[in-house]
């Protein structure tokens, strides 16, 4: 893949995906494999369709080749993971977006179901000079649903069990008081068997 600085001065967005065979296994017990893998791609697949009105660039970083696929097929940029790290992926994504020319990152998930324009327009503008991140909780407040960062690598990525509160101190350690974004629809992400329910019952209402 050819390195240029197409995308000098820019937000990249930055999505990671798992190979669909392996993403969405805590909802083994509501989706049979087959229904996970379609679940997957349809997320990735709306992610993509969604962000690309607000982003000249969005990689797409994933370890499948099928993945990589649908990423170039929608419209992202594929980068194929060198390891099966979700902080390492992200961070070598982040080296790939510098040598774009970025001026900062937008780490977003594909499992946000009910994402809307909105939402992403809110985290684009919330950032304008840097230094400067911008997170959204998710709706427990423990994880952490989008990370904006400004210039990219302004942090460590510690996504995992209550990442929230281990970047926001991240930035606070180096002077930077983060944004908080808060939606219901940013909020929603799509991982257990209770999230599901919650996700059909909504669909049906919408």
């Amino acid at each position: 893949m050819t390195q240029t600085r197409d995308y000098a001065d820019t937000i990249v967005c930055i999505i990671p995906c798992k190979p669909y065979h392996q993403a969405k296994t805590r909802l083994a017990d509501c989706l049979r494999l087959e229904q996970r893998v379609q679940l997957s791609r349809w997320l990735l697949r709306r992610t993509l369709r969604l962000v690309r009105r607000h982003f000249p660039c969005i990689v797409v970083v994933s370890r499948d080749p099928q993945v990589l696929h649908d990423a170039r097929q929608y419209g992202g940029l594929p980068l194929e993971e060198v390891g099966e790290d979700l902080n390492a992926a992200l961070t070598q994504a982040s080296h790939f977006a510098i040598t774009l020319g970025a001026a900062g990152t937008l780490i977003l998930p594909t499992d946000l179901p009910f994402l809307t324009d909105q939402d992403v327009h809110g985290l684009s503008c919330a950032a304008v000079r840097a230094p400067a991140m911008v997170i959204a909780p998710c709706q427990h407040g423990t994880g952490t649903n989008a990370l904006l960062v400004r210039p990219p690598l302004l942090i460590p990525f510690q996504f995992g069990a209550t990442s929230f509160v281990r970047h926001v101190a991240s930035a606070q350690a180096i002077g930077i008081q983060p944004t908080v974004v808060r939606t219901l629809t940013l909020a929603f992400d799509l991982d257990t068997p209770e999230d599901w329910n919650a996700f059909c019952k909504m669909k049906t209402h919408r």
